[in-house]
């Protein structure tokens, strides 16, 4: 009987190996989505490292109101709205830098959209 578990066992074994199931091979948890920068990253085709949107992201979101992660769709709505309109030399990165260099350091957090559509206007001239 001792023979029949430990055969078992080991067929048992080799099934669940082979399925791609054992202790050393742990079933995979679910992927987050992509952190804002990496999100940004991702659209600029690799034009920027995630770092580099990283760093930005933290100097501009102390200044706002939103998360980083809602920050990041801003600047690349700004980026798109631009693109719709016939301007093309912004990218996700730059719009960033611009919006935060556009805040003064030190005041109250302010609402970024407000911002964003200030840059937008002042951009495209309207």
């Amino acid at each position: 009987m001792n023979r029949t578990i430990t055969t078992a066992a080991g067929a048992l074994l080799a099934t669940l190996t082979i399925a791609g199931c054992s202790d050393s091979d742990p079933t995979p948890a679910p992927t987050a989505p992509p952190g804002p920068a990496q999100m940004l990253a991702d659209l600029d085709g690799g034009k920027r490292d995630t770092a580099s949107y990283q760093t930005v992201l933290d100097k501009w979101a102390p200044k706002c109101t939103q998360t980083p992660r809602k920050l990041a769709a801003i600047a690349n709505a700004v980026v798109e709205d631009l693109r719709k309109n016939g301007i093309s030399d912004e990218t996700e990165y730059s719009a960033l830098v611009h919006l935060d260099q556009s805040m003064p350091g030190g005041a109250p957090k302010t609402d970024c959209t407000d911002i964003a559509a200030a840059y937008v206007t002042l951009r495209e001239g309207r």
